[in-house]
């Protein structure tokens, strides 16, 4: 018996577009972002799903309503997947950071699994948390699929914990926004990914580098 979950990085906002520190900065989506929300909303509306689950964050929220929306499904809050907190980072653009925190700073491109950001979090304690609610999700919705939606961070050390990977990873793994991966759950084989970053359907895009 498998159980699906569609992971999908939530639409663009102003923050995106401006290269700012997110974290658990309650940010909306831009107009680029809404038009993003549709196009997956679009990119899944034949996709058979049980339940959609959500950061508590506006720009997963809106993300998640809109395809909520196309399914005549209401959407549940999960904590577990909430963003990163990035304490004394968040509202801040990253070439300030850079310029403030030079140590932290050089930690976050080369070392970024170990850097603990003043005031917030770090990556291993947003992988515990969030693989955990994972797995719950996963047991809750046996045999179906679900879609959670969340963020960058997020996505990337909850794939990094499907296929058990350790050391760097972080950078390894790149995910538009907008986009959508799928894990699969299988009681004899366990965890698989069988889609990354599917992105066709994402009209206009904003690189991120870090």
């Amino acid at each position: 018996m498998k159980t699906e979950a569609i992971l999908v990085r939530h639409g663009e906002t102003e923050a995106n577009r401006l290269n700012i520190f997110r974290g658990r900065l309650d940010v909306k989506l831009n107009e680029n972002g809404r038009k993003q929300a549709e196009e997956i909303a679009e990119a899944l509306e034949q996709k058979k799903v049980k339940a959609i689950y959500s950061s508590p964050l506006s720009r997963a929220l809106e993300t998640a309503k809109a395809i909520g929306k196309k399914k005549n499904l209401n959407v549940n809050i999960a904590e577990g997947f909430n963003n990163i907190n990035l304490g004394e980072w968040e509202g801040k653009p990253k070439e300030e950071v850079k310029e403030k925190y030079p140590e932290f700073w050089h930690q976050w491109v080369y070392d970024t699994e170990h850097v603990q950001v003043p005031g917030g979090e770090n990556l291993g304690n947003v992988r515990d948390r969030a693989f955990k609610a994972l797995k719950e999700l996963m047991e809750e919705n046996k045999g179906e699929t679900f879609i959670l939606v969340s963020h960058r961070c997020v996505l990337k050390v909850l794939l990094s914990a499907v296929l058990d990977i350790h050391g760097k990873y972080f950078w390894k793994i790149y995910l538009d926004n907008g986009s959508y991966s799928k894990v699969e759950y299988d009681e004899d084989k366990g965890f698989t990914v069988t889609c990354l970053n599917e992105a066709c359907h994402v009209s206009k895009k904003v690189y991120e580098e870090f």
